[in-house]
């Protein structure tokens, strides 16, 4: 339902949508639909990002960086990150969380 929302633009509802999603999961998501909840807090910090809740956004975005995951795993919340940055003027901080996702991900920079 999060995801139709937001094709539709609707993104205060799907960020409902997303929360309800993580919530039914559980604390035990992570362990039980590990792609399901990365789906949605990924998807959910997206939609908190385009309704401007910004502290819902970062706090997902830093369940999902701090997990043990595959780096590459991490891209979507990481590109939200240095958007939200971007968006919000520090263009030093953008660069500086972009330029450590590349580093993370072992390439030159």
């Amino acid at each position: 339902a999060g995801i139709k929302a937001s094709e539709n633009a609707a993104f205060d509802a799907a960020k409902v949508y997303f929360k309800e999603g993580r919530e039914a999961l559980g604390s035990r998501g992570w362990e039980g639909d590990y792609s399901t909840m990365l789906d949605l807090c990924s998807d959910g910090a997206n939609a908190c990002f385009l309704t401007g809740d910004f502290v819902s956004m970062n706090d997902l975005i830093e369940e999902v960086l701090s997990k043990d995951i595959d780096t590459k795993e991490k891209y979507r919340v990481s590109d939200i990150k240095v958007k939200s940055l971007l968006a919000a003027g520090k263009l030093s901080e953008s660069t500086n969380a972009a330029l450590e996702f590349i580093r993370q991900l072992g390439l030159p920079t």
